[in-house]
């Protein structure tokens, strides 16, 4: 009896190995594929940056008048952009939180459309939007009589890379807005009735439950916010393509110019100060998930 009963556990593992190694053979194709084409480029970058010829261009970057512009464009981009999609996302899952609005199945749905819409379509609509003489918003703008003149929204040099951002806020903060709701409906109704009855204002209730409660899940959509808006290179090329003057020149769509010019050593210096920004983003995802599963 003690021999079949030992030779069960023994006949189950080798099921177990069986199914594992099917699955790993089954796997392995695609593993492949991801690897040649995740992985290789990511070490021909690493590679070419760290080289002799990377550092050396790495000095002409930096020693060049419109690095430093460019630099500081992406660093605008980077923070107004993930700042503005968290404020307009949270704030739109409040408002749809709210007791007295109705529909709210509806109006999830219309504010989901900037998110859904192609970012060629949007930047497109945006860039007519913004128009000196033909857009809708210089129109509305002196129809009420806000200016006196029609606003060069894309070509001044002032105010044309806050446009763009507005626009990848627009397109942005439907995400914020499902992820942070589902967080807020998850926050019991008892905690917000005590507060009440403690004499507690929306504003201190909002401090005390609603952030503490939706922290982690905020802390999750920002990292994610923070790549996208990094990475994001399609509303700035088709609306401006970096100018006027360099004024809309962030790091992506320097990194396609160097593209078009054939110039491979520059591609990998800035494609790895990219990266690293990105893999750091990244480690601190993982660090906070894996903090969620252990919690």
């Amino acid at each position: 009896m003690s021999t079949i009963a030992g030779a069960r556990p023994r006949r189950a593992r080798s099921r177990a190995a069986r199914t594992a190694r099917a699955g790993w053979l089954l796997s392995l194709p695609s593993i492949t594929v991801m690897v040649l084409l995740t992985l290789a480029p990511l070490v021909s970058v690493v590679i070419g940056a760290i080289s002799a010829d990377g550092w050396e261009r790495l000095q002409q970057l930096i020693e060049a008048p419109g690095f430093t512009q460019t630099l500081r464009n992406t660093a605008v981009w980077v923070v107004v952009g993930t700042v503005g999609s968290l404020l307009v996302g949270l704030a739109g899952a409040l408002a749809l939180q709210h007791p007295t609005v109705r529909l709210t199945g509806l109006w999830r749905s219309v504010l989901l459309i900037p998110w859904i819409t192609p970012t060629v379509v949007a930047a497109t609509a945006w860039k007519w939007f913004y128009s000196r003489d033909y857009g809708l918003l210089n129109a509305l703008l002196l129809e009420v009589g806000v200016v006196d003149e029609p606003v060069s929204w894309l070509t001044n040099t002032s105010i044309a890379l806050y446009a763009v951002v507005a626009v990848h806020v627009w397109a942005t903060f439907s995400f914020v807005m499902l992820m942070t709701s589902a967080g807020l409906a998850a926050i019991p109704a008892e905690l917000y009735e005590a507060a009440r009855m403690d004499g507690a204002g929306a504003l201190r209730s909002f401090l005390s439950i609603t952030l503490p409660s939706i922290r982690d899940i905020l802390f999750i959509v920002t990292l994610i916010v923070t790549v996208w808006t990094l990475n994001s290179f399609l509303p700035v090329w088709i609306m401006t393509k970096g100018g006027p003057a360099g004024a809309t020149n962030i790091v992506p769509v320097q990194l396609y110019q160097y593209f078009q010019l054939g110039d491979r050593t520059a591609i990998y210096v800035l494609a790895a100060f990219q990266l690293a920004f990105s893999v750091a983003i990244a480690a601190l995802y993982v660090r906070q998930t894996r903090k969620e599963d252990a919690a």
